[in-house]
């Protein structure tokens, strides 16, 4: 059809020419020029239309036009990814609203979050979400709100908020599940993993490892040092801090210390329940 009006416009253009001279020399009808004006018009939306056609198949148009006339198509994937569902089989008839394939381009993957109405007041557009995946929460990532939904989602009676991955979406798969906080400003505190902070008798700790040593003599003494009694190994101590506990959150928690400790403190991360069933055991705890 793209090679038969490329013929017909030529013919179409000389049958205008041709009016035109018979129109100015009064031989000729003014509807006759009309008409072959208006031909030529629709010939040339046709071949326009054509040509995005060919656009949208992939094939370059310089190549019809050499009557480089090919049986079949190549059809080219309008982005990069992987295919994950193909639903075309061989031998099945395919029209312009049968889908082919699905193809998933992680690297255009957003967050999608459900919020309940109570909250909807504290957000909006360009707050920061940290989340992490709910089968491995070791891993955090960081998203951007960027739309907010105007309406309940289905019958839950949430409001959907879609927010954009900032950091590397390495592992990160369509479909995931993932367990996000939602920063509501930018409010910074000391914090420590939560398997820092030990509790007794109703009080919160943390060790810090010291150049001080204590030895307790008498565990039932009444001593105000007792309080601050290390549990000891070989060449190392430490010092129990008391703490005020903070926010909670992706496996820290925001703490503040009773007495002043210097910024530079080394305090335990890990092993710090056994540090402390350790003093424990010495009785010192008890007063």
């Amino acid at each position: 059809e793209y090679l038969s009006i490329d013929a017909k416009l030529i013919f179409a253009e000389q049958e205008v020419v041709r009016q035109k001279q018979l129109s100015e020399g009064g031989a000729g009808a003014l509807k006759n020029l009309q008409n072959a004006q208006a031909e030529l018009k629709s010939l040339k939306a046709r071949k326009a239309s054509l040509e995005s056609q060919f656009g949208l198949m992939g094939i370059p148009i310089q190549q019809i036009q050499q009557h480089h006339i090919q049986s079949t198509l190549t059809i080219k994937s309008p982005i990069k990814g992987v295919i994950s569902k193909v639903f075309a089989q061989i031998g099945s008839y395919i029209d312009v609203s049968s889908p082919l394939a699905e193809i998933v381009d992680n690297s255009s993957l957003h967050l999608d979050l459900q919020i309940f109405e109570k909250d909807l007041p504290l957000l909006k557009v360009g707050q920061i979400i940290h989340f992490t995946l709910t089968n491995n929460p070791t891993q955090e990532y960081d998203a951007q709100v960027f739309s907010i939904g105007a309406s309940f989602e289905n019958e839950s009676k949430t409001i959907p908020v879609h927010a954009e991955v900032l950091s590397k979406k390495d592992n990160l798969i369509d479909g995931m599940n993932i367990t996000g906080i939602v920063s509501l400003n930018n409010a910074t505190m000391p914090a420590v993993p939560d398997a820092a902070i030990v509790e007794d008798q109703g009080k919160y700790y943390v060790f810090c490892k010291t150049d001080k040593q204590v030895t307790i003599e008498n565990t039932h003494q009444h001593n105000d040092e007792a309080h601050e009694a290390m549990a000891q190994k070989p060449d190392v101590f430490y010092e129990r801090l008391e703490i005020i506990k903070g926010v909670s959150a992706m496996g820290f928690t925001a703490i503040n210390f009773v007495k002043d400790v210097p910024h530079n403190a080394a305090l335990v991360t890990q092993g710090a329940f056994f540090l402390n069933a350790k003093l424990s055991n010495t009785g010192a705890h008890q007063h």
